[in-house]
């Protein structure tokens, strides 16, 4: 009966089954035994709150747990895309700029290279990895440097090189590398950059040569700021002025250089062109620390900069004192030759009337003589008296010939656009008294700038000589001309005699002729007027002839005369 009430007093259902089903009847009528079963349950009861709370904090903190492992999981995808972002964005800015990034390990082979190496040296990236830069085509200087470094003789290396790109260019590279250290400090290899200074070596270089040839140049030249200071000068500046750089420094160049002969209108414009900021150029006396006055050609331009603001000048010389005193004595020499051949033309005039009117009177004279005793004369003294006249006409055309002949090449004529082929046609028109004469022009048609009358009169004279001495029956005359860029050759061709070789200069030589004047009629002069005409124009004349068959003048004219 007791045990039954303490059993229905046990609260855990297991304890209570269990109690039941283990515990002998002895045992449970014992009197201490229910306040034991229930000391029993009271614990069971309070070890199941315990469970439950346990299990209520369990389920929470993996509540949480399972939170916090999502939230982790999130923020864990976030940073990785954050990070692949960065990278991505780090990737296009290493690729996007122009220098190249180079990373070595210790042995020297490359394991890194952005895009810009492909861009810049031709080779592609991926080709290019696990090789060494000295198995590119680098100058023998560069190869060297990178063993030193890569021998660890050096720590870094800031050099440009010259790097000979796929297309057989070669291209000025700054390279600079240094040694890479790991956190446990040991050496990994090298990274560092290449970039393409290309223009701006030239630039130095061309500078370079360009400080060289100003300094050792010949014409002196002078720096100075934009109120008009001296800040520099060559070598060719000290030699000619005497004065040092030292003593320049600090100088305006008119007032240490210009004096007492100085053209003071040309001063004013200087000044006015250094105000103004503007070029000068123009000839000037300047006086050497010495004294000494001396021309110089001068050249002043102004110097900006980037900004276009105003900087200062720079100013070359070069001395011209034996041009101008040169050019001097040559007016001089000029005015006096010109009042020497207007005093030749008087004396010209003068003597050739003064000596043609004796002529005159004497030609007169004679046929008054011959009216009055006409009846008189007979064969052989009639004749003297027309070879007497005849000798009287020479005289007249010998004193005619060598008026021509002083004024040969003095008097210009003015130049114009001349067509050969009408002006040849034209002289053969003119020549044109016989029958038996025919002409062929051979030369295509053309136009020089020259002057008309004179190149008319050497043609004349030619083909009218190619007339007169001819001893054919049929006369043939060829004139031909052909364009040699800067001149034409003209050829005049006869089929007359032929002059003999030893006569082909002495035909040019005043009063020279072939025949006895009493056979044909000549002065001696045409051919020595063609000739001084063609040396003044600078041009060439010379003679081929064959006897029996005829005679070839040739000479050059030029297309274009100022």
């Amino acid at each position: 009966m007791l045990q039954e009430e303490a059993l229905d007093r046990i609260a855990h259902r297991l304890l209570r089954r269990q109690i039941r089903k283990q515990l002998p009847p002895e045992l449970a009528e014992h009197p201490g035994m229910a306040d034991f079963l229930a000391a029993v349950d009271l614990a069971y009861g309070e070890f199941g709150e315990d469970i439950n709370r346990v299990e209520r904090i369990l389920e929470q903190s993996s509540n949480e747990l399972f939170k916090a492992n999502r939230e982790l999981k999130r923020i864990a995808e976030e940073k990785t895309a954050e990070a692949a972002l960065t990278s991505r964005r780090l990737e296009e800015v290493v690729s996007s700029i122009s220098e190249i990034i180079i990373q070595l390990d210790g042995k020297g082979s490359i394991t890194y290279l952005n895009t810009a190496w492909e861009k810049v040296t031709g080779y592609p990236v991926k080709s290019s990895l696990h090789k060494k830069l000295s198995d590119f085509d680098l100058s023998s200087s560069a190869c060297l440097s990178l063993a030193m470094l890569l021998s660890q003789e050096a720590e870094s290396l800031n050099e440009i090189i010259q790097f000979f790109t796929t297309s057989g260019t070669d291209k000025w590279l700054q390279l600079s590398l240094r040694r890479q250290i790991s956190p446990q400090h040991e050496h990994i290899g090298y990274i560092g950059t290449l970039v393409d200074v290309t223009s701006q070596y030239q630039a130095r270089m061309e500078l370079s040569r360009l400080a060289l040839v100003v300094k050792t140049t010949k014409n002196s030249m002078l720096i100075a700021d934009a109120d008009g200071r001296i800040t520099w000068a060559n070598d060719a500046f000290t030699k000619l002025t005497g004065y040092s750089l030292e003593e320049s420094l600090g100088k305006v160049p008119g007032r240490l250089l210009q004096g007492e002969k100085t053209d003071p209108a040309v001063r004013t414009i200087i000044n006015t062109k250094l105000k103004e900021k503007e070029s000068f150029q123009g000839e000037i006396i300047n006086y050497s620390r010495s004294g000494r006055a001396y021309w110089v050609e001068l050249f002043i331009e102004p110097l900006f900069d980037e900004d276009t603001q105003h900087i200062g000048f720079i100013a070359v010389q070069n001395e011209v004192t034996e041009r101008v005193e040169a050019e001097k004595k040559l007016k001089a020499h000029t005015r006096d030759l010109e009042r020497i051949n207007a005093e030749l033309d008087q004396f010209a005039y003068v003597v050739s009337h003064d000596l043609k009117a004796p002529l005159r009177a004497i030609n007169n004279l004679s046929e008054w003589i011959e009216e009055d005793i006409s009846h008189l004369l007979e064969g052989e003294t009639r004749d003297q008296f027309k070879l007497l006249r005849g000798r009287v006409f020479r005289m007249e055309n010998l004193i005619n010939g060598i008026l021509q002949y002083s004024r040969a090449g003095r008097i210009k004529a003015i130049a114009d656009q001349v067509p050969v082929r009408p002006l040849v046609e034209e002289i053969c028109d003119a020549l044109r008294v016989q029958d038996e004469l025919s002409f062929n022009l051979l030369g295509d048609d053309l136009f020089i700038h020259t002057e008309k009358i004179v190149l008319q009169q050497i043609l004349q004279n030619l083909i009218s000589n190619g007339i007169k001495y001819n001893d054919k029956k049929r006369i043939a005359i060829t004139i031909s001309w052909e364009d040699k860029g800067s001149h034409l050759n003209f050829a005049v061709t006869d089929n007359g005699p032929g002059i003999r070789p030893e006569f082909h200069e002495k035909i040019f030589v005043i009063f020279q002729t072939l025949q006895a004047r009493d056979e044909i009629e000549s002065t001696g002069v045409g051919l020595a007027i063609v000739k001084k005409i063609i040396d003044e124009k600078g041009c060439n004349i010379w003679v081929e002839s064959t006897m029996g068959e005829g005679t070839t003048f040739h000479f050059t004219w030029p297309k274009a005369e100022r």
